[in-house]
């Protein structure tokens, strides 16, 4: 079956979107053209969630500018493409969700979340670090990771 799906970000800055996979146990590889997914779109599935629902062209899945692969990536395990938007800004993350999938989701969060996330802290502490600020990340009391950011 084919579920693929879009996460829910817009990726502007490669360089944090690499870091970001690293520090998640996954890896950036530039200038891929393709991305491993079921391989055939059956047309089963039009949840919310799903890329042709989303507007993407089910033509063009698994073609991609860049991938992010898990760095424990078996043989069949499937990638997230990179596909730049078609208003210029970024690139969409592209993946099918399906069976092998699942390990994406388990790897860099549903919806890609995680990685979401990671590139936000990564984008906050570069930006701010280069404006001059100190830039710090911890964890709080509770042990949840707070970045700390001041002048």
């Amino acid at each position: 079956m084919s579920h693929v799906t879009t996460g829910e970000m817009c990726i502007t800055n490669l360089d944090y979107a690499e870091i970001a996979a690293k520090r998640l146990g996954g890896k950036l590889i530039r200038g891929q053209k393709t991305f491993e997914w079921f391989g055939k779109w059956l047309d089963d599935w039009q949840e919310e969630r799903a890329a042709s629902v989303r507007g993407v062209n089910p033509e063009t899945f698994g073609q991609c500018d860049h991938v992010i692969t898990m760095n424990d990536a078996e043989e069949g395990d499937y990638e997230i493409g990179l596909v730049k938007r078609a208003d210029g800004k970024g690139y969409d993350a592209v993946y099918d969700l399906w069976g092998p999938g699942e390990k994406l989701e388990k790897k860099f969060g549903v919806g890609l979340r995680d990685l979401k996330t990671e590139i936000g802290v990564v984008t906050s502490m570069k930006t701010y670090g280069t404006m001059g600020y100190q830039v710090k990340e911890t964890k709080n009391q509770q042990g949840q990771r707070q970045v700390v950011i001041w002048k």
